[in-house]
């Protein structure tokens, strides 16, 4: 299920914070309604986003905390994604079956994770996350600039 309202939400809260406009806690306030949505591509990147940033203190990404090329390419892929009308395709692990696999990973120092992680990598190509082909990722770049926020716009 596409949530339209919610993926607009959370893309223009995610450039605004790629860009600095906003600080971390401002992120989670402005994206807060969207955390129960039923589009499972809001929730995945919403998750995501949360590994931008320390929630410890409150701060742009500017400075010490600034995203590398790398990230801004990533980020660029998830606000993509929310753009099109794609369903999100990747399994979500989420509620009991991730709070079952906790301990097992703790024991293992991080082994089940890695267990995990190399299980959900294999349904799909990892490197075009969300989306989970690389040609669904080409196709919808066929519309970026119609998406590409000017700056201005990353400002409002």
């Amino acid at each position: 299920m596409v949530d339209r309202a919610c993926r607009d939400q959370l893309a223009r809260a995610i450039r605004r914070l790629a860009a600095g406009v906003i600080t971390n806690d401002s992120f989670e306030d402005s994206s807060t309604l969207c955390r129960r949505s039923r589009d499972a591509g809001v929730r995945s990147i919403r998750h995501a986003a949360w590994f931008l940033y320390d929630d410890l203190s409150e701060h742009r990404l500017e400075g010490r905390h600034r995203l590398g090329k790398q990230q801004r390419r990533e980020l660029a892929r998830w606000i993509l994604f929310l753009k099109s009308n794609l369903e999100y395709e990747w399994p979500t692990l989420t509620g009991w079956p991730w709070l079952l696999l906790l301990l097992p990973n703790l024991l293992t120092f991080g082994g089940v994770g890695r267990l995990v992680r190399r299980w959900h990598d294999q349904r799909g190509d990892a490197g075009a996350w969300p989306f989970v082909r690389a040609l669904d990722l080409k196709g919808a770049a066929t519309v970026w600039p119609a998406h590409f926020p000017s700056q201005a716009e990353a400002a409002g």
